[in-house]
């Protein structure tokens, strides 16, 4: 898995499942193929984020995204790099393309194209990776669970784009790949996303929680609710997670995130600022408030900003700890549209290390509904924080192959439980 902030590696996992109840959690790694930090040049990063503009000048049509693609490269890296002079930022770019293309020798040009094979080059690697590490062979393994990179997500619009070259990845690698989890969702009306809870009830069963919520704090926050009954659960995206404050710090601080909310820590919450991220941060083309919007309900990481005068004035550390409580009062918003809110609360995603986060959201939730939350970290119940979501589309891969349902109503908003996922053979 690779997640929508493009960090430089890839989740992969094995599991070993029936796509149902039975999950046992086998091994798991983070292959990294562009280390970041200051200085960093992260061409891969860059183009790929490069690739999202395009997709979303383009609203989805993959044609009209290539054709757009040299326009998005331009003025990514002129938004990305704002202090550089023409002649800088002709530099860097010519210098991160002679990077990318080492990736991708065959290719002369960056274009999207180029991209898309690079993603799918650094999947198949990652897989290599793993299997050679764990002492696995390929015919051990009975399905690969491919998500692709997601480039441009719109349910309200019936488009969501993950782009990756299935058909390569089963040759190259020799086992059959099922993809494409997301289309057929949204083409019967639903949301395309989240895809996790079923997975999350899955461990859950295993783990005897009979009603727990799942906190996955990635670019984006997300929740599933589970309860006892058959079909008790509900999932949505929440709001913004590390998106925005990954950005921020990255902007005020050139690091890539706030580690151990070593600034959060010491900031303090701006209530007009925070107001105003709430009335105007996740407003959607329609002028509808995602906040307002009732669950099921998902987002692209683009749907959400911080651009205000009333933002962008604050210090490093108070526009962390206010981002922070914006994605907790985002979370508390959402669990109003929710029949019952579990004690029971488990953290994943890269936000798990975030510890301001994880205390406004125990605050907030207490100050609001007056429930007392238990929040721990996912490897605190022998989950995996880091290894989930891969772990998630290994077991969609079996579920999807046996033809049992991955969205539902109460996640995703389609019309009845729904299958999804195409098999790709070597």
């Amino acid at each position: 898995m690779s997640g929508t902030s493009v960090d430089g590696s890839i989740s992969a996992a094995i599991i070993r499942t029936d796509g149902d109840e039975s999950v046992e959690r086998l091994a798991a790694l983070e292959y990294t193929y562009e280390p970041g930090g200051v200085g960093a040049s992260r061409p891969v990063h860059h183009f790929t984020k490069a690739a999202e503009l395009a997709f979303r000048e383009a609203k989805g049509d993959h044609s009209k995204a290539g054709e757009f693609y040299p326009h998005a490269v331009e003025r990514y890296f002129r938004q990305t790099f704002p202090t550089d002079s023409e002649s800088e930022r002709s530099s860097r770019m010519e210098r991160y393309q002679e990077e990318f293309l080492v990736r991708v020798p065959q290719h002369k040009a960056v274009t999207l194209a180029a991209v898309i094979e690079c993603s799918t080059l650094l999947h198949a690697e990652a897989v290599e990776r793993l299997l050679s590490e764990t002492g696995t062979s390929a015919a051990e393994i009975c399905v690969v669970g491919y998500h692709g990179q997601t480039l441009y997500h719109a349910p309200f619009d019936k488009v969501t784009v993950q782009v990756g070259d299935a058909a390569y990845l089963a040759r190259r690698v020799g086992i059959p790949v099922m993809y494409d989890f997301r289309s057929n969702d949204v083409a019967h009306g639903g949301q395309g996303a989240p895809l996790a809870p079923v997975y999350h009830r899955a461990l859950a069963r295993r783990a005897g929680f009979e009603s727990v919520c799942v906190l996955n704090l990635g670019g984006t926050a997300n929740i599933s609710v589970i309860s006892p009954s058959e079909n008790g659960f509900v999932a949505f995206d929440t709001g913004p997670a590390n998106g925005l404050l990954d950005k921020w710090v990255k902007e005020r601080a050139q690091q890539s995130c706030d580690t151990g909310s070593q600034f959060a820590s010491k900031g303090v919450v701006d209530r007009a600022a925070l107001q105003v991220l709430l009335e105007r941060a996740i407003v959607l083309a329609d002028g509808r408030n995602y906040l307002d919007i009732p669950v099921p309900k998902s987002l692209d990481i683009r749907d959400y900003h911080y651009d205000f005068p009333e933002v962008t004035r604050l210090s490093l550390e108070d526009g962390c700890a206010t981002l922070n409580a914006f994605t907790a009062e985002c979370i508390v918003r959402g669990l109003a549209f929710v029949s019952g809110i579990p004690q029971r609360w488990i953290a994943c995603g890269g936000g798990v290390h975030n510890v301001h986060v994880l205390n406004q959201v125990r605050e907030r939730v207490k100050a609001t509904f007056g429930v007392e939350i238990e929040l721990v970290g996912a490897d605190s119940v022998g989950w995996s924080s880091a290894a989930m979501e891969a772990e998630l589309f290994a077991f969609l891969a079996v579920r999807c192959d046996r033809g049992l349902p991955i969205t539902y109503p109460q996640t995703t908003g389609v019309a009845a439980p729904l299958g999804g996922g195409r098999r790709q053979e070597p």
